[in-house]
């Protein structure tokens, strides 16, 4: 068991009881003992995050966009070195069959919308891997 934790909650319980001595206004029950941790101790929830640009009126939307659009062009690099030597032409290519090995057999179009691709596309990737096992 973490006695360390068990003291520090007893400890914030003590707390409670001082403040609510002192001042009030907490109820005498697990809400009033929750409201006054979230009142009085802040967590790293609420400090607020800094970030490239913020300063200059940037936006944590932006900064999560341009994060995402950086993840893909990763992924993309170190899958064409992942493939290199592999009988697949794409990323697309073992994205797709990773898709039916977990989720099992299905119709080309479920397949297709599983990969967010439009039809001619997925089409082609589906048939491009029908004619390699071939």
């Amino acid at each position: 068991m973490n006695y360390n934790l068990l003291r520090d909650t007893i400890e914030l319980l003590e707390n409670f009881e001082k403040y609510k001595q002192e001042n009030g206004g907490y109820s005498e029950d697990s809400e009033g003992f929750q409201q006054f941790i979230v009142d009085n101790y802040k967590s790293v929830a609420t400090i607020e995050p800094d970030w490239e640009g913020k300063e200059n009126g940037r936006n944590p939307d932006s900064v999560i966009n341009t994060l995402i659009v950086q993840m893909n062009r990763f992924a993309k690099t170190y899958s064409k070195a992942a493939i290199h030597e592999s009988d697949f032409s794409t990323q697309e290519d073992f994205i797709y069959l990773i898709n039916l090995k977990v989720f099992g057999p299905m119709i080309k179009m479920e397949l297709i919308k599983r990969n967010i691709h439009d039809k001619p596309f997925g089409m082609q990737i589906i048939n491009r891997l029908i004619h390699q096992n071939g």
